[in-house]
């Protein structure tokens, strides 16, 4: 009887080991598909072809217009935010409204296709619409183009997690905003680790964690944080999305409702007529946006992109410029348009006229044609970060080249403090930095004196035309103070303009304000009460003389 009860016990020990075994942490690939069932199936996620998350009011930082570079952002308004993936035909649109101060803005960006080749269209406050490949869009919204919601999207997401992750590896207890989750580790379809968070509870997905490559900023670490699941056309989905990036709130936004693979979505992907032309050119290169490149004077030119422009200064064995703004993509073209017409002359340098994230978006390229980067010590917080980073998905040209076996050369940054002029043969290029604290500090003004040329962006955009406001008096008590003979103004945005009525007509006057206006002449009065146009196509803006605060774009 003793050695029978002796086995049982030892029967009902290795029975409960076992048991226990079962009973520990369940694998990662079952919270995962449970997340799944929870938000309606695995075939339902599978059958979303649009997704449209619409009503969106909220907040987002990364607008990158801060005062001076070390500055904390203010985080701007999101209204109106309608976010489309189209998940079936690999398209997606950015629909908002952005404020941020008393700067308003409606921008819609929309990758679509013509044919089999996939363009961007943008549309822009009351600007002309355009065509460009993908790469060119800029978004103030998420610092990405709109295919990003191609992978960034809820049900891409869960399906990626229940495909990639380990039927092996336990889940962990992690703690997110005071509570615990269960954590592990996966993929996403084009293979980025993630991280996921599973509520024990509910069973739904709460948060990723991703590595971001932002268009500007290059990789960021994010979090992604999901709550308010409801119901949408049978489907369980988060209706707020709260961001953090780099341990930083960034984003933060309440969608009112979201729609599963409705038809009217279709006609946000038609091609405006407006843009069919550049439509077709899009279409057929691999990398297109507007651009040209209009002389100003002796040695001097001016490239002109969709929004955001380019100072062009031709010495006799290379290249200097001004600004390369706005994307990849149109610094691509900017430089190829720059080689075709002066094919024996590299660029040199490009200088950065500020750090706002608008006007820098193509320095990264221009360092990897080689050009060497020319920062005011004012700008390098934002710039030196900006040009070090990492860039790896989508991987930029400078992370191709810097990373390459073995690596490529590029340009590097260099850092000056105070005025800084470049001469050769003749040819010169004056840069000086000057403090206007109603929108940026320091504002770095380009003088080419062979043309009497200054190129600014943001302060005045020729031709003007409302009433006036203290950067357009400040620029031209900053001409009058550096005693620059001025003759034509280029424009960061707009195009070419006489600023005052003959060549000295801007260095004159006393430094009392009553005597420096009564010095000016008529056509110069004129100016100060109409040059704080900064013509942003913005359809409800209106030219005011109050302080202004906002984006320049």
């Amino acid at each position: 009887d003793s050695m029978r009860f002796r086995n049982r016990s030892i029967l009902l020990f290795i029975t409960a080991l076992w048991l226990g075994g079962c009973s520990g942490p369940p694998a990662l690939r079952t919270l995962a598909q449970d997340a799944v069932a929870a938000m309606g199936g695995a075939e339902k996620l599978q059958g979303v072809k649009t997704l449209a998350m619409k009503g969106g009011t909220g907040t987002r930082l990364r607008m990158g217009q801060m005062v001076k570079a070390t500055d904390q952002e203010n985080p701007a308004q999101l209204k109106d935010v309608v976010d489309i993936a189209d998940l079936g035909n690999g398209r997606a649109s950015l629909d908002y409204a952005l404020q941020l101060g008393g700067f308003m803005q409606h921008r819609h960006e929309i990758l679509t296709k013509k044919g089999d080749k996939s363009i961007g269209i943008e549309i822009v406050g009351t600007r002309p619409i355009i065509a460009t490949t993908p790469g060119g869009l800029f978004s103030w919204g998420t610092q990405n183009s709109p295919e990003f919601l191609l992978r960034r999207n809820v049900v891409t997401i869960a399906l990626s997690a229940a495909e990639s992750a380990s039927d092996r590896q336990p889940a962990i207890d992690k703690e997110l905003n005071g509570k615990m989750y269960k954590y592990g580790t996966a993929q996403t379809k084009s293979g980025e680790d993630l991280g996921l968070y599973f509520d024990p509870q509910t069973r739904l997905l709460a948060a990723y964690e991703v590595i971001d490559t932002e268009s500007i900023l290059g990789d960021v670490p994010a979090q992604y944080i999901l709550s308010d699941y409801k119901t949408a056309d049978g489907l369980t989905l988060p209706h707020h999305i709260t961001v953090r990036k780099g341990g930083k709130d960034y984003s933060d936004v309440q969608f009112v409702s979201i729609a599963v693979n409705d038809p009217a979505t279709e006609q946000v992907f038609a091609i405006p007529d407006s843009a069919a032309e550049e439509a077709d050119k899009a279409a057929a290169g691999d990398e297109y946006s507007p651009m040209k490149i209009v002389k100003v004077g002796n040695g001097v030119y001016h490239a002109v992109g969709y929004s955001h422009h380019t100072l062009i200064v031709e010495f006799p064995q290379w290249l200097a410029l001004v600004d390369s703004p706005y994307t990849e993509t149109q610094a691509k073209v900017l430089f190829r348009a720059i080689q075709e017409q002066f094919p024996t002359k590299p660029v040199k340098f490009v200088a950065v006229s500020h750090h706002h994230y608008d006007h820098i978006g193509g320095v990264r390229t221009a360092a990897a044609m080689g050009a060497t980067i020319l920062v005011e010590k004012g700008n390098e917080p934002v710039l030196r970060p900006l040009l070090e980073a990492r860039h790896t998905h989508p991987q930029d040209e400078l992370d191709k080249r810097r990373n390459s076996q073995p690596a490529q050369q590029a340009g590097a940054i260099e850092v000056y403090e105070g005025k800084k002029i470049i001469s050769e043969g003749g040819q010169s290029l004056e840069l000086y930095p000057v403090s206007f604290p109603e929108h940026v500090d320091p504002m770095v003004l380009a003088y080419a004196s062979s043309a009497r040329a200054l190129f600014q962006p943001d302060l005045y955009t020729p031709p003007a035309a409302a009433n006036g406001g203290p950067p357009a008096q400040h620029l031209l008590q900053a001409i009058k103070q550096l005693n620059l003979r001025v003759d034509t103004m280029v424009g960061g945005h707009g195009g070419i303009g006489t600023l005052c009525a003959g060549p000295s007509a801007c260095s004159f006057a006393s430094p009392r304000p009553a005597r420096f206006r009564r010095g000016l002449s008529r056509l110069a009065m004129e100016f100060l009460s109409i040059s704080n146009r900064f013509r942003y196509p913005i359809g409800s803006m209106r030219a005011s003389r109050r302080k202004f605060h906002g984006i320049c774009g």
